[in-house]
């Protein structure tokens, strides 16, 4: 398996798609970066990087595309080689996971680095409560990210077109979501209501700077909770339909 993951991202190197979206991810981050370069200090830009988790949603299909795409063309050649379909879809999983992990430890770890040497460093104990509320962000944030992930490698591995699939993602995200979770809104309230909208729509829970005491650890148990079930349910999905499905 870990050979194959290793395949997998050197495959993705290869590719023009991850360089354009590298290149891409850092414009946007250089131009967050030079926005954020007004602040009063450190520790007020720093805090900013809470507010872009949401984000991950929208970048997880792209990195799909880049582990994923052309996967019709040697998927035939894979499986007549012997692999097992298992290692094929969940290696291709993992990849695209280590990958994306690694796109925002870089961008990330950027962003700081760069208001850590342009801006005032004011009060140490300021800095340190800024850099503990942003890693508690991207300690909730990760396991949604894998479940929504986890739901792209599903849609890629499932249906044979790239606009397809990506059209179905993004109406599912932005449409079909936010609609049931509004639906589920109109028979409720009260904090039983918002984690039941929060299951039906999991990138609510990627903008917690927005929440009122959302530094807590119930809010970290929910994201847990709804990013690895999402996970589970749709990597299970995927490697059922996967093992069954005819290869041509």
């Amino acid at each position: 398996m870990l050979n194959y993951i290793q395949a997998e991202l050197w495959k993705a190197s290869r590719t023009k798609g991850l360089y354009v979206l590298a290149l891409l991810l850092a414009v946007l981050t250089g131009l967050f970066t030079a926005l954020m370069l007004f602040a009063e200090d450190f520790a007020q830009m720093a805090s900013a990087a809470a507010t872009t988790m949401l984000l991950g949603m929208l970048v997880a299909p792209l990195i799909t595309q880049v582990v994923d795409g052309g996967i019709l063309s040697t998927m035939k050649n894979e499986v007549s080689f012997g692999l097992d379909r298992g290692r094929i879809y969940l290696g291709k999983l993992a990849a695209g996971l280590l990958l994306g992990l690694g796109l925002c430890l870089v961008l990330i770890g950027g962003y700081l680095l760069a208001g850590w040497l342009i801006l005032p460093h004011g009060d140490g104990s300021d800095n340190l409560v800024a850099l503990a509320a942003v890693g508690f962000a991207l300690l909730g944030s990760l396991p949604v990210w894998c479940g929504i992930y986890s739901l792209c490698h599903l849609m890629a591995m499932g249906i044979p077109s790239t606009a397809g699939w990506m059209a179905c993602y993004y109406l599912l995200s932005f449409f079909g979501q936010p609609i049931l979770a509004a639906l589920a809104g109109m028979f409720g309230s009260g904090q039983t209501t918002w984690l039941l909208q929060a299951v039906i729509m999991p990138a609510s829970l990627l903008a917690p700077s927005f929440f009122p005491n959302w530094l807590t650890w119930e809010y970290l148990l929910w994201c847990w909770a709804v990013g690895l079930g999402w996970f589970l349910v749709s990597t299970g999905l995927g490697l059922l339909w996967f093992r069954r499905r005819e290869i041509k």
